[in-house]
């Protein structure tokens, strides 16, 4: 069967579920449990649903937008360390769909927002933690991804060139390749390899084990997601080169990796690599990932997050996922 026929039925499906998830006055899922519908907008965008779309952007604006231009509304985000260090992450998605939709009046100044106080202007990058930010404050690779894609979206080029300039910092300090990649860099400690003084459970969200199961493995691939959309503006061949060099580390992990969701970002980065280079290998890798995602997707057209818990919020967050990055895939193979 024909691959781009075969992912766009997958996607097809899942958008349908997504839809369904629809709570009537523009909303999507339990709310209530925090800001999970983050790529609701972005994946009803790429799939043709404009007015469910602006839809969905509108009662955002109504519930969740404040007057310092950013998404800390009436209802909860989740709360605690973790969200802490990841509070850039759905800010970001959030402005890169409601750019594509042209409700500039949310994504200009929302983009605005996390320039201001999360961005480094000195040495690049955006810092995890609005409280943390100066020489000793931790930043981390994927709020960083799409932090710079967000500043692609909406035009802040030298901003983006910024974050690829903390990216290629992470990768030139990496001690370990390819047997780990470390994903955390602060401008006094440079690449953080010691987190034995972090809460327990950090070394996963610190350090990805290329031989071990469960990784996050989709740190490097929405690192070189970001790296070809910058090099598709600037056609600076070291950011092509850096985003092959993430790619490649992605590629040697475990095959286990293809019995996780976290496999997902690797599939949007090796389509967009396979469409600006056409090497076969990664138009073989995009392959796996868009089969792998057509295997895991539920009857119903979801994809979960973390199973067994099958809890709605983190369901809506993966199908919106999984249906921008099949895509992103369908759009390569099609070239």
């Amino acid at each position: 069967m024909n691959k781009i026929y075969l992912y766009e039925k997958a996607k097809e499906k899942g958008v349908k579920w997504l839809l369904a998830q629809n709570n009537g006055d523009g909303s999507y899922g339990p709310v209530e449990k925090g800001m999970h519908y983050f790529r609701v907008p972005w994946a009803l965008a790429v799939s043709g649903h404009t007015a469910e779309a602006v839809a969905n952007i509108e009662w955002i604006k109504k519930n969740m937008w404040t007057e310092d231009s950013d998404f800390n509304g009436k209802y909860p985000r989740p709360h605690g360390k973790h969200d802490g260090a990841f509070y850039i992450y759905p800010n970001a998605a959030l402005i890169y769909g409601a750019h594509m939709l042209r409700q500039f009046d949310i994504s200009i100044p929302g983009m605005e927002f996390l320039i201001k106080n999360y961005h480094d202007n000195e040495n690049g990058g955006f810092y995890n933690n609005i409280d943390e930010a100066g020489p000793s404050g931790e930043k981390e690779m994927c709020n960083n991804s799409q932090g710079g894609l967000s500043a692609l979206m909406t035009g802040n080029i030298e901003i983006a060139k910024k974050v690829a300039l903390f990216l290629k910092n992470v990768y030139d300090a990496q001690p370990e390749l390819p047997d780990r990649l470390y994903i955390y860099y602060s401008t006094e400690k440079g690449l953080i390899t010691d987190f034995s003084n972090k809460e327990s459970g950090a070394k996963k969200t610190y350090v990805i084990e290329a031989q071990e199961p469960g990784q996050m493995y989709f740190a490097p691939g929405i690192a070189t997601a970001f790296l070809v959309r910058l090099y598709m503006v600037t056609k600076n061949k070291e950011y092509l080169e850096l985003a092959e060099k993430y790619l490649e580390f992605s590629m040697g992990c475990t095959e286990r990796q293809f019995e996780v969701p976290q496999v997902r970002k690797t599939g949007w980065g090796s389509a967009l690599l396979y469409q600006v280079t056409k090497k076969e290998i990664y138009k073989e890798w995009a392959i796996r990932v868009g089969d792998y995602m057509v295997v895991s997707q539920f009857d119903g057209g979801y994809w979960e997050q973390k199973e067994p818990h099958k809890q709605l919020e983190w369901t809506l967050r993966a199908t919106a996922e999984s249906i921008v990055h099949l895509d992103t895939i369908i759009g390569a193979l099609s070239t």
